[in-house]
């Protein structure tokens, strides 16, 4: 009779035992990894993605990004028609005017002097035939400059971190699609926006130095020309003019001398004058009663 409790203990001891090894079994099943994560736990926020390193390759000579500009002085004999000549070239190169300035001013012989500064830009490919065209357009060149800007460098580093910029974004686009909580979500957004904006700037400076490679800038100063004769002195008919002019002057000149002259002398005649001849006057009676007497 003992031995059969004795048993029977043992067995119920031997059932609970099973039944908590398979509990404990259930439960580390049941329970998330920390690879996977559970339904419970709280997500982290996934980490800043890397930018992928820009390539630096080294451009082709035919594919380098100069910025060409000029500026030239012309002396011509009519800055007006050179405008318009200037206006046609720049057309028929393909570019166009940027701006166009005139000024007059008159010399001290009256002789009028029309100055005139022009910008316009022509495509890269015809900047020397431009710039040939408009020596030719005046009598003569007083000043010319020209400059180049090699950019290829910076245009490549600005293509490469588009490049990796645009993969950042896509990588955040990736990570905003899976985050779930609304903090997990603005910080992918304001992450995505900074991105964007640095973006649009490299995109705005790219486009930029396109544009400033594409087209040459060149500027003209036009004056109007100074002849040898004219420079030498006046001609005979300027001459005789200016001759003219100065006998007119010294007309008026004595004219006024003489006006003022009278305006000097009617004063002291009326004081001094007046008295003198009075007293003269008066002497001279006198002289010829005493004869008489």
């Amino acid at each position: 009779m003992r031995s059969e409790r004795f048993h029977a203990v043992w067995l119920v001891i031997l059932a609970i035992t099973c039944a908590f090894v398979c509990a404990c079994g259930k439960a580390e099943r049941a329970a998330p990894s920390p690879a996977a994560g559970g339904a419970t736990a709280e997500r982290a926020p996934a980490a800043a993605p890397e930018p992928p390193a820009p390539s630096a390759a080294t451009p082709a000579p035919s594919s380098r990004r100069i910025i060409r500009t000029a500026e030239m002085s012309v002396e011509t004999d009519a800055a007006e028609v050179a405008v318009g000549k200037l206006t046609t070239l720049a057309d028929a190169k393909g570019g166009f005017v940027v701006s166009s300035e005139t000024s007059r001013s008159k010399d001290a012989d009256g002789a009028e002097t029309v100055s005139t500064t022009i910008v316009f830009r022509v495509p890269v490919a015809t900047f020397d035939d431009a710039l040939a065209a408009v020596r030719a357009m005046g009598s003569r060149v007083s000043s010319e400059k020209v400059t180049g800007q090699d950019v290829t460098e910076e245009y490549v580093d600005l293509e490469a971190r588009i490049r990796a910029q645009r993969a950042v974004e896509e990588q955040y686009l990736a990570i905003l699609k899976e985050a779930k909580t609304i903090p997990d979500i603005l910080a992918v957004q304001q992450k995505l926006g900074e991105v964007r904006t640095e973006i649009e700037r490299a995109e705005g400076r790219r486009r930029y130095l396109e544009s400033q490679t594409s087209l040459s800038t060149i500027t003209v100063h036009l004056a109007r020309h100074i002849g040898a004769v004219d420079a030498s002195g006046p001609g005979f008919g300027r001459s005789i003019s200016e001759a003219g002019h100065d006998a007119i002057a010294v007309g008026i000149a004595i004219i006024n001398g003489a006006i003022r002259l009278v305006g000097v002398l009617l004063p002291v005649g009326l004081l001094v004058g007046v008295p003198a001849w009075l007293l003269v006057r008066t002497w001279r009676r006198r002289r010829a009663s005493a004869w008489r007497a």
